[in-house]
């Protein structure tokens, strides 16, 4: 097993965005077998684009298709686009389609498509918001070919249409709701079959899926609500590999497992504590300093992570080297200064509770319990409320009903992912937080392609983040994949790349 800390000391190459040469399409050669794949829950839906619907998000790859896509190391790769241009300064992008591309239900795909998800995302929020709202104009002057033209130049727009929230949806279905919500049509590697809600939902190998694979014959996306179920079902060979993450306390236990591999690398997720700024008496500023000065990090990563992992002391992932301000950090731990705060903010005598809300997920059900005894070190009462993953998407996510919650996930593959989490615009406005300071260096960031330019208006951000201190970045994650012996192909395990990419178009299963 790799050293856990050391993961976090390698120098890796930084992000590249540059589209590759199409692959072939492959044909059907020995393919199958079945993949077994553990997730937390239903989603609501298997809309491919919803903002707050992490499973349909995960689902979304296997069902789905967009105009481009991201290998396990952040660099552009061809999807339904087989190649694009960029003209115009950065303000007009083409897009050539793939030819003979079919729906799961044998209706053919072309630009119309591409307008209407797009000029659909207009009118929704989702993860790649700041891209669509950025379109002013979509023309489809042939069936093969897209052209978005953007009022001004916008440096992330390819690598936020890949990381998400563009998957392109059916045009002729554009009617019928309940397709997309429960029976969906797509042009990925797997059709729909079957979803038996609270158990399993079953996808076949689509025989027109436009690039190589897919090389088993089905996918059961089976529900484990927990993460000692996901550990425990890994064990008895009740599933092949898990979306949901696996104690890391029996990490050592998967591993000694004979029919078991186990592999970890670095990521760009992170995990933090936020802050609902609308509630008091967080939106004090004295408060959210103290908290950051009582969390010991440290301890946090040995007790909670048990090593798999490092302190998060800045705002932004150091993965994307160019654009992490290592100076721009959370105050230091002091425990003594963070009591004179609070006497400062009047908590002792108010007396206040704060509810920390969290997941019944490793590893943030573990981080909560050691977070809320930080916290009491220094007289601050904590009520921890566990909630199964659906309960706390609606509670924290959709109605933002919490004090303080825990949230992971990656920062990557562009720094914009700082305007999705913190802008004021953001189509996830969970903390209550807006600064029109920092909306201002966020837009100087992705308003030049010049590297250096987009680095001091990130550096900036992160500065700002800082000073406000909305969150309390926590710890920088390590992702462990577990998985059986006789599966190969999973991109981000093997791969070893920075993003976690629930493709499993190129995954084999050997008898």
């Amino acid at each position: 097993m790799l050293s856990r800390l050391l993961l976090f000391c390698a120098l890796l190459p930084a992000l590249a965005c540059q589209p590759r040469e199409p692959s072939p399409t492959l044909a059907f050669a020995n393919r199958g077998g079945e993949l077994r794949v553990l997730i937390p829950s239903d989603p609501h839906g298997f809309d491919p684009n919803a903002s707050r619907d992490e499973i349909a998000q995960t689902l979304a790859p296997s069902l789905y298709s967009a105009l481009l896509t991201l290998d396990p190391d952040g660099r552009l790769l061809p999807d339904l686009a087989e190649s694009w241009d960029m003209a115009d300064g950065g303000r007009t992008y083409t897009f050539h389609l793939r030819e003979g591309v079919r729906w799961h239900d044998g209706q053919p795909f072309g630009s119309g498509d591409v307008r209407f998800t797009l000029e659909r995302l207009r009118t929704q929020q989702s993860i790649s918001h700041e891209a669509v709202r950025r379109i002013s104009r979509i023309e489809t002057p042939d069936d093969r070919t897209v052209v978005l033209r953007l009022a001004e130049p916008w440096a992330p727009f390819l690598a936020i249409l890949a990381w998400g929230g563009t998957f392109i949806l059916p045009r002729h279905l554009a009617a019928d709701e309940t397709a997309l919500q429960s029976r969906p049509v797509g042009t990925g590697p797997f059709r729909f079959r079957e979803w038996v809600k609270g158990e399993s939902i079953e996808l076949e190998a689509s025989p027109r899926f436009h690039r190589p694979g897919p090389f088993v014959d089905r996918i059961l996306f089976l529900m484990a609500a927990d993460s000692s179920q996901a550990a425990e079902r890994l064990l008895r060979g009740e599933a092949d590999y898990s979306v949901t993450r696996v104690p890391l306390d029996l990490v050592p236990r998967l591993e000694r497992a004979p029919g078991l591999r186990v592999l970890t690398g670095p990521t760009h997720a992170r995990i933090f504590c936020a802050f609902n700024l609308r509630r008091p008496p967080l939106g004090d500023l004295r408060v959210r300093e103290a908290i950051n000065r009582t969390i010991d990090r440290g301890d946090l990563v040995r007790r909670a992570l048990f090593g798999y992992g490092a302190p998060g002391l800045g705002f932004y992932t150091p993965w994307v080297t160019w654009a992490y301000n290592g100076d721009a950090h959370v105050p230091p731990l002091d425990r003594e200064r963070a009591r004179a705060l609070l006497v400062e903010a009047g908590i002792p005598e108010a007396n206040s509770e704060l509810e920390l809300v969290v997941p019944t997920l490793a590893p943030l059900e573990e981080i909560g319990a050691l977070l809320r005894d930080h916290l009491a070190e220094v007289g601050l009462r904590v009520r921890l409320t566990r909630l199964p993953f659906n309960d706390w998407i609606d509670r924290v996510i959709r109605r933002q009903d919490f004090d303080l919650t825990l949230l992971a996930g990656s920062h990557g593959p562009d720094p914009e992912n700082l305007s999705f989490r913190f802008g004021s615009r953001t189509a996830n406005p969970n903390l209550g937080y807006a600064s029109p300071e920092l909306d201002a260096a966020l837009a100087a960031g992705a308003a030049t392609v010049n590297l250096e330019e987009r680095a001091r208006a990130y550096f900036r951000a992160q500065e700002i983040l800082a000073r406000d201190l909305p969150i309390a970045p926590l710890a920088e994650a390590v992702h462990v994949s577990v998985f059986r012996r006789n599966v190969s192909g999973l991109p981000h395990a093997e791969a070893r790349g920075l993003i976690s990419v629930n493709d499993f178009s190129l995954v084999r299963v050997r008898p």
